[in-house]
């Protein structure tokens, strides 16, 4: 029965796969082989990462000395997000087999969830001592590359593993994404001829990713209206729909039930914690960059920590009612609870004045974070409507952003976006700063400046020598952040003006004064 549970998956017939393993468990609950392959049928295959919780805890009660048992644990956990409570289980896997290049894989990739990279690349340099051509390590290492700013050596490492398997989707993201692709590189013409046509065959996820890349590599040699054809194809081969009234009613619940009485008293003084929020592709990245060359300022990157703790009081995603009332209820001994977690799991130093977070999507969580902190800066980051929106749209973004599947449905998210930022600027009690990308761009020094002037920081000229310095950057902006400050970006989307009408429709009121002129701002 479990070889026909595996041949199930392998063929992609989740439903079945996954009712048999249900009844191998059943019939033997404390069998680790049947529970481990449970848990990977989830991981790799059905990606219900959160079904896989229980046959861990399970695994793990019946194993508690088995490495793969805890790295197989650390894996699961860090596949829903939850790298803290992987942690222990990496730390004790890689305590129980050292030497095993599969424990310590699972232990890099939770300690670069959690942005500990130093000790995630200490961990992958170890694997690949203990196994030379462990892929896995192999390609995280050249991630880690990537993240750091060495994108040379990140290039090297993606050949490498297209010498050995010339089709390895992980590899050609790698490549395209460290590196400017010519028309004539080959890798891009093997991609486009041989890979691509294949690709079409089978549709789905692969020829989105594949035509991810293409259109990728057409932005790089400036064939500008090829490359947006090709991510519009993307989004076709995807499939994935966005719940615009779903997400109208969540935003709507924020603005008319959160005010200002909501934050009249509590919370943690902690001015520690400071967030930068706003929409993918809005500058954001190149500010972190410039903000952590400061000595009093470091980074928990993209944390999902808030997300977490919303989801750990009952609340599910953009669930607005509900998010309202436990704004409104959360008690004092759960604020202090959870501010606490939140300093805690963001890694705040004692010797920083200020710990970033930037994950974007906390525009969502704003009033949430505010009763947590309502002393701490929040940071917003804007960007021309369209210049924001036909990047995000051109982007290889994960299903979370299903927003960005259609123009119409991008630019009605985007006006909500902004309704709920003006909501929260006008009824939180943080102090809020926003930072157009434009002025940024224009004049990095005096933007930058008037940031630490906004944080209470003297200026320090390490801010401005973001290209250099290897602060991590696990954002799709990793190659931008890297080169020399310029004004290519700025009114980008006039190169697709004959193809983002239903965009323009939508963000039409962000430009009373007509397309020929910066708007939204």
């Amino acid at each position: 029965m479990l070889e026909k549970a595996d041949k199930l998956a392998r063929a992609g017939n989740f439903k079945d796969a996954e009712a048999l393993y249900a009844k191998l468990v059943k019939d033997k609950p404390r069998n680790a082989t049947v529970l481990q392959t449970v848990i990977t049928f989830h991981n790799r295959y059905s990606r219900k990462y959160r079904a896989a919780v229980p046959y861990v805890q399970a695994l793990v009660a019946l194993k508690p000395k088995s490495a793969q048992a805890h790295a197989v644990a650390a894996e699961t956990y860090c596949n829903c997000a939850r790298p803290f409570l992987a942690q222990p289980h990496a730390d004790q896997a890689v305590s129980l087999a050292p030497d095993d290049a599969d424990c310590l894989f699972v232990a890099a990739v939770t300690m670069m969830q959690i942005n500990r990279f130093d000790q995630a690349m200490d961990y992958l340099d170890r694997a690949l001592s203990a196994r030379p051509d462990h892929a896995p390590s192999l390609l995280q290492k050249g991630r880690a590359l990537r993240n750091t700013g060495q994108l040379d050596e990140a290039t090297e490492v993606a050949r490498i593993l297209l010498a050995r398997n010339p089709d390895d989707l992980n590899a050609l993201e790698l490549y395209f994404s460290t590196t400017q692709i010519a028309a004539d590189d080959p890798v891009f013409v093997d991609v486009r001829d041989r890979i691509l046509p294949a690709c079409e065959k089978l549709g789905g996820a692969v020829l989105t990713n594949i035509l991810h890349l293409i259109g990728k590599a057409q932005n790089d040699q400036r064939d500008f209206g090829a490359a947006f054809d090709s991510f519009a194809r993307a989004k076709t081969a995807r499939g994935i729909t966005h719940d615009s009234a779903g997400y109208a009613n969540f935003l709507s619940a924020m603005v008319n039930r959160i005010s200002k009485d909501d934050f009249t008293a509590g919370g943690n003084p902690s001015q520690q914690p400071l967030l930068i929020v706003g929409m993918p592709r809005s500058g954001s990245t190149l500010l972190e960059q410039i903000l952590t060359g400061h000595s009093q300022i470091d980074s928990a990157g993209e944390s999902p920590s808030l997300n977490i703790m919303v989801q750990d009081i009952g609340v599910r995603k953009h669930q607005g009612p509900a998010l309202a009332q436990a704004i409104k209820q959360i008690p004092a001994e759960a604020v202090t609870q959870l501010s606490g977690r939140y300093l805690t799991q963001i890694g705040t130093p004692g010797d920083n004045t200020y710990t970033i977070d930037k994950n974007l999507h906390n525009f969502e969580l704003l009033g949430f974070f505010a009763k947590l902190f309502p002393n701490a800066p929040i940071i917003h980051t804007i960007r021309d409507p369209l210049d924001t929106c036909v990047s995000c749209y051109m982007q290889p973004l994960s299903a979370w952003h299903s927003y960005t599947q259609d123009q119409t449905a991008l630019g009605r998210y985007y006006l909500q976006y902004r309704r709920l930022m003006d909501h929260w600027a006008a009824v939180l009690p943080n102090p809020m700063l926003t930072v157009p990308y434009e002025t940024l761009i224009a004049d990095p020094k005096s933007t930058a400046s008037g940031v630490t002037d906004f944080l209470k920081l003297d200026w320090e000229d390490n801010c401005l020598d973001f290209q250099t310095t290897t602060n991590t950057s696990a954002t799709l902006s990793t190659w931008a952040v890297r080169q020399p400050l310029n004004t290519r970006s700025i009114a980008r989307w006039q190169r697709y003006d004959d193809r983002i009408g239903p965009l323009k429709s939508a963000l039409a009121p962000l430009y009373p004064d007509g397309f020929t002129k910066t708007g939204g701002q």
